[in-house]
């Protein structure tokens, strides 16, 4: 087991994704699947004696995070640069809320109640970072530049997302918008490799349909039943896309049972994978909204929309895998 650490090049701070630590070598693996920030004693600890950092928050934002949040954004805006991007999120917000003044910014961030107003608030915040700015250097020579045009602030997306994966907030900031995880872990080692491995001439539809599924995932309660559905057509794409036959998912599952993607070594293998298929099919006839729901249908758990699209990547993985080798 290595015990060894090293320092991050440029602040010295030591990296758990690069470095296993002492405890254990699972704990060294399940680091990884973490975003790629400083764990502290407590986090270390609960990482290695339970496995995990604590379920994420979806219907609040904690106030440790708002207040952190808070931090990073006035940090920023009283300085340098950070002024004219201040003032730019702030009028943005007035517009796009309809607050009655800029004076109210802080209120909004630090102890608002929404926390769809919370997310939108940073959306503002990042878009506005990635704009230019007239700067000044604060002492001006003979032969020094004047004032230039630079890009505000092109790194708080990260930043604001590794405050989320810190607070346990479940949320990441990716090309400027907010996405919904589920969990850390599932999402880099089932929907991202799904992602890879449709990658590939003949597979578009998957690709699709399997990032409409994570999309919907990521959505509000009414986007539950879209994450089924779209989570059925991927793995109804990837089975064609594999060269097996039917138009729907009942008779691929038959064409699949009998044939060699799944080895008869693996005794029982492709009847459970059958079986799997029909049960996928069930949730989308019974969940899903592809036949349309019916007025006062009890709303999708979120639970069942992240088993539907994460068994849909595994089996999208699988499936590319097994018919690439043929």
């Amino acid at each position: 087991m290595l015990r060894g650490r090293q320092r991050h090049p440029r602040d010295g701070a030591t990296r758990l994704r690069r470095v296993p630590h002492p405890w254990s070598e699972s704990l060294r693996r399940i680091s990884c699947l973490y975003m790629d920030r400083r764990l502290r004693y407590s986090e270390r600890k609960r990482l290695a004696t339970e496995g995990t950092l604590g379920d994420l928050e979806h219907d609040i934002a904690p106030e440790p995070l708002r207040n952190a949040v808070w931090h990073v954004l006035s940090d920023r805006g009283g300085r340098g640069v950070g002024k004219s991007w201040m003032r730019e999120v702030q009028a943005q917000c007035v517009r796009y809320f309809g607050w009655p003044n800029e004076g109210v910014f802080s209120f909004h961030v630090r102890e608002g109640d929404s926390v769809e107003e919370f997310l939108d608030l940073l959306e503002i915040a990042v878009e506005a970072g990635q704009k230019r700015y007239r700067w000044s250097p604060p002492v001006r020579t003979s032969t020094g530049p004047g004032s230039k045009q630079i890009q505000g602030f092109p790194e708080l997306e990260e930043e604001l997302s590794l405050l989320f994966d810190r607070h346990r907030f479940g949320y990441r900031m990716k090309d400027g918008e907010v996405q919904r995880i589920g969990s850390p872990a599932l999402h880099e080692t089932v929907v991202g490799p799904a992602l890879l491995a449709v990658q590939r001439q003949g597979w578009e539809e998957v690709e699709r349909a399997y990032r409409e599924a994570v999309a919907h995932q990521r959505g509000g309660e009414d986007e539950r039943d879209d994450a089924l559905t779209s989570a059925n057509a991927a793995v109804e794409a990837a089975l064609k896309a594999a060269g097996l036959q039917g138009d729907r998912l009942s008779s691929l599952a038959k064409s699949l049972r009998n044939s060699d993607l799944v080895p008869s070594e693996l005794n029982g293998v492709p009847e459970a994978l059958d079986v799997l298929l029909k049960r996928q099919e069930a949730l989308r006839s019974n969940h899903g909204d592809a036949h349309g729901k019916a007025p006062g249908s009890p709303a999708v758990p979120q639970a069942l929309a992240d088993l539907a699209v994460h068994w849909a990547g595994a089996f999208i993985v699988y499936l590319a895998e097994t018919s690439a080798s043929r």
